[in-house]
């Protein structure tokens, strides 16, 4: 009976030990996957079937980035998080990026971008040793195309030597870029009202702030009592402007035609 006990013992230790190695099977090689890190309003990072077209996109405009520089920008730089699958490496590792075309408006590589197989990118695109995150740059280009409406940057991570592509909800970025005002995905049309590009001329002039993407989020995530504080100062300011422009014989605030010729309100 004893004899019978451990032979059902062993079997049972057999039993789990195989399940654990299919388990770790995966791991088990020296394969490695690479993903973007999407991260939803609040900043919490999100996963492939959690990931929307909207978290997937950043909208950039060289207007608002420059107010945010104090300085009007040549250039600037995008972030993009990326994380691995698999063992680290003791070596950096390059990471290879592809542009995906969407027939609108297409960036083109070193007019609107520095292109992904340039020097500079390469150089900087890298897992460093020991790491499974890293910051990837993309480096936009202020053309002159771009004061006459945005441009598309569709990007996928491309596999190499070192990296397959991950999941497939984390695996490509958007980047909308313009020399204009341009609405952000977050815009909080709860608290401000509809979007218009004098309407956020005047946020960014009378706070001080972009009012861009990151700005927008910092308040969403932030004092829900500021934020209607904020909304209520916005609506008086509105109010005092209104009537100064009246008292010059001129009207009130209202977006141009082209953008709908809606009169602004808070």
């Amino acid at each position: 009976m004893k004899a019978l006990n451990r032979i059902g013992l062993a079997s049972i230790i057999l039993t789990l030990t195989v399940s654990c190695e299919k388990d770790l099977a995966p791991y088990d090689n020296t394969n490695a996957w690479l993903n973007f890190i999407v991260y939803d309003d609040s900043g919490i990072p999100v996963t492939s079937e959690e990931a929307t077209d909207e978290m997937k996109q950043t909208v950039y405009s060289f207007v608002t980035a420059s107010v945010a520089a104090g300085e009007e920008l040549k250039e600037d730089v995008i972030e993009f998080e990326v994380s691995t699958v698999g063992f680290l490496s003791d070596k950096d590792r390059p990471v290879s990026l592809k542009q995906i075309q969407t027939g609108k408006n297409d960036a083109i590589p070193g007019v609107h971008y520095v292109a992904f197989d340039s020097p500079e990118f390469i150089s900087r695109c890298y897992i460093p040793a020991n790491q499974n995150k890293a910051i990837i740059p993309i480096t936009v280009l202020r053309n002159e195309s771009l004061k006459e409406g945005d441009v598309t940057l569709k990007f996928a991570i491309a596999e190499n030597e070192y990296f397959k592509s991950g999941y497939a909800g984390l695996t490509e970025r958007t980047i909308l870029i313009s020399d204009l005002l341009a609405q952000p995905g977050n815009w909080p049309i709860d608290y401000v009202g509809n979007y218009g590009p004098l309407k956020h001329q005047l946020l960014m002039k009378w706070t001080g702030e972009t009012w861009d993407e990151t700005y927008i989020a910092s308040l969403l995530n932030g004092d829900s009592g500021y934020l209607t504080y904020l909304t209520r100062w916005l609506t008086e300011k509105l109010a005092e402007e209104n009537a100064k422009r009246l008292a010059q014989g001129l009207d009130v605030y209202k977006e141009r035609e082209e953008d709908g010729g809606e009169i602004i309100t808070f």
